[in-house]
C-alpha cells in the first residue's frame, strides 16, 4: 500500500483563505463562524507547537543564519500506512489544522503536519521586520524552499516508531498558499505527486481593478449601487481633506487611529464590504445595506455600514495595523503579520486592489499611485513589484505546473487572479457557481448543508486525487 503526504496551505487579504481570518477580523461574528467550520479535531494535549531550524537563505551556503519555524503535528489518525497531510500557513499566525484536511486525515488514516510561513506568527528570521531583513529573506522562492526543506526534514523522523521516509506528498492550498501549492509543483516537481489549489491566486496582477468588478458582479446591481451610496456618503461627510468633525466621526465609527491617511480609510471601508462578500456572506451584506432604503440619509448609511462592519469583523478591524500607513511604518506600533504581507505585495506578488475607471465601488483615490506611495513610505524607498517575473517563472494565469486541480467560487473577488479554465488535461478546473460561495469554500469541514456545487467540486477533485495517487504507485 502506498503512503501519501498531503501538503495543504491556507492563507490571504490581503488574500486570506477561509481557514484563518486575518487577525484584524477576528473580533466579530465572522470569526466565530469560521471557528465552527474549521474547528481543529486535535486532542487538547496534542495542540503543542513544535519548531524546526530553518535556513534563512536556502540559496546562499555562506549564510549561516537560521530561524525557528513553527509547526503542529496531529497523529491521532496515523496508522503508519496512511497519508501524511502537510498544511502550510499563510500570511498570519499558524493555527492547529482543521476543516477538510482533518476530514481527509480521518478518511485516509493519515498524519497531519502544519507549517508556519516565514515572517508570520512566531517564525521570524532574525526576529526582525526591518526592510533590509525582508529584502534579504522574504520571497516566494524562499517560502517554496522552506516547503521542500521541511519535507526532507520530516521524512527523516518517525511517529510512534513508524517512519515517514517513504511518504509521497500531495499539496493542497488556499488563496496565496493556493498559489504556492501550484508554484511548488513547478519549482520542486519531484517533491509532490499533485496539488489542490483552492482560490489560488496564481496570476500576480499589479493593478487589480478586477477585484472591485468581481464584487459588483457577485452582489448584483442594486446592492452595488447601495455600496456606492455608502462610499459617497463618507466622501460627503469627510470632504476633500482628512480634517474636521466629519473626519473625526468617521474614524470613531470604526475605532481607527487618528493619524491614518485619508486613502487608508477608504481602502479600509472598501475591504470591510468586499471581505463580507469574499467570505461567503454577500446575502448578509446586501440585506443589511438595502434594509435602510435607497433614500437613506448619509448618517443612516454610514451608521448602518459601520455597525455591520464592527459586528461582523470586530472593532479592531481598522486599528489592527493593516491599513494605517503610519502604523505600518512605526516599529513601536506595527503588526508584523500586516507589515510582512504588505512587503510581499510591494516587493513581489502585488494584487493591489484599485478603483476601476468606471463604476468603482471604492473611492477613486485608492489607485496605483496610492499603493506605491504607501509602499515607499512604509519601506523607505520607491518600489515596483516583480510580479512580471513571478508570472514568467510560474506561468501566471496559465500555470506551468502539472497535476494541479484548481477550484474557484463565483462570489470570490480573487477568482479573477486564478485560472479560469482547465489549463491542460493535468490541470483541471472547477468553478462552483452558487450564492454565498466565496473564498476557499471547499476547505471547510464538509457538511450535508453545503451547496451542491461545493459537493460537486470536492467529488471532482477527489476523482483526480485518486487518479494521481494511483499513478504514483
Amino acid at each position: 500500500m502506498f503512503q501519501i503526504a498531503f501538503l495543504t496551505t491556507a492563507g490571504l487579504l490581503g488574500v486570506h483563505s477561509l481557514k484563518d481570518l486575518p487577525k484584524r477580523a477576528q473580533g466579530g461574528i465572522a470569526y466565530k463562524k469560521q471557528n465552527t467550520l474549521f474547528k481543529s479535531t486535535l486532542k487538547d494535549e496534542s495542540i503543542i507547537p513544535q519548531y524546526v531550524d530553518t535556513k534563512c537563505d536556502h540559496f546562499n551556503k555562506a549564510d549561516t543564519c537560521t530561524f525557528k519555524q513553527k509547526y503542529y503535528v496531529d497523529d491521532q489518525y496515523w496508522d503508519g500506512k496512511g497519508p501524511i497531510f502537510l498544511e502550510i500557513g499563510g500570511e498570519g499566525d499558524l493555527s492547529p489544522p482543521g476543516g477538510y484536511i482533518s476530514t481527509l486525515a480521518e478518511q485516509y488514516n493519515g498524519l497531519v503536519v502544519a507549517l508556519e510561513h516565514r515572517f508570520y506568527g512566531e517564525s521570524i528570521p532574525n526576529n526582525s521586520a526591518e526592510t533590509a531583513n525582508y529584502v534579504k529573506y522574504l520571497t516566494v522562492e524562499q517560502a517554496l524552499a522552506d516547503l521542500n526543506a521541511f519535507t526532507e526534514y520530516f521524512k527523516g523522523l518517525e511517529t510512534d516508531g513508524k517512519s515517514h521516509a517513504d511518504a509521497k506528498w500531495f499539496a493542497i492550498g488556499g488563496s496565496y498558499p493556493g498559489a504556492l501549492a501550484s508554484w511548488y509543483r513547478t519549482a520542486y516537481p519531484e517533491a509532490t505527486v499533485g496539488s489542490l489549489s483552492s482560490s489560488g491566486v496564481v496570476n500576480c496582477i499589479i493593478d487589480y481593478t478586477d477585484f472591485d468588478k468581481a464584487v459588483t458582479a457577485a452582489v448584483g446591481s442594486e446592492c452595488a449601487e447601495q455600496i456606492r451610496n455608502v462610499n459617497n456618503a463618507y466622501e460627503r461627510i469627510i470632504g476633500p481633506k482628512p480634517e474636521g468633525e466629519g473626519w473625526e466621526k468617521s474614524l470613531e465609527q470604526f475605532h481607527c487611529e487618528k493619524d491614518m491617511w485619508l486613502e487608508d480609510f477608504y481602502y479600509m471601508i472598501a475591504d470591510a464590504w468586499s471581505m463580507i462578500d469574499q467570505y461567503s456572506a454577500k446575502s448578509q451584506l446586501c440585506g443589511t445595506l438595502l434594509s435602510v432604503g435607497k433614500n437613506a440619509t448619509d448618517e443612516e448609511l454610514t451608521k448602518t455600514f459601520s455597525d455591520l462592519s464592527n459586528t461582523y469583523w470586530g472593532t479592531d478591524f481598522c486599528s489592527g495595523g493593516f491599513y494605517n500607513t503610519n502604523q505600518l511604518s512605526d516599529p513601536d506600533r506595527w503588526d508584523i503579520n500586516s507589515r510582512s504581507w504588505r512587503f510581499q505585495t510591494c516587493y513581489q506578488v502585488s494584487y493591489f486592489n484599485t478603483a476601476p475607471g468606471s463604476g468603482s465601488l471604492r473611492n477613486t483615490n485608492v489607485n496605483m499611485d496610492y499603493h506605491l506611495k504607501q509602499c515607499a513610505a512604509v519601506f523607505g524607498y520607491p518600489m515596483w513589484p516583480s510580479s512580471a517575473k513571478v508570472n514568467q517563472i510560474y506561468g501566471g494565469s496559465e500555470p506551468k505546473a502539472d497535476h494541479v486541480f484548481y477550484s474557484d467560487f463565483s462570489d470570490d473577488p480573487w477568482q479573477r487572479a486564478s485560472v479560469d479554465y482547465s489549463v491542460s488535461n493535468t490541470q483541471p478546473y472547477f468553478l462552483s457557481k452558487c450564492d454565498d460561495c466565496g473564498h476557499c469554500k471547499d476547505l471547510h469541514a464538509p457538511s450535508e448543508s453545503d451547496p451542491e456545487p461545493i459537493k460537486q467540486s470536492r467529488t471532482e477533485f477527489e476523482k483526480y486525487l485518486a487518479e494521481w495517487l494511483a499513478e504514483a504507485g
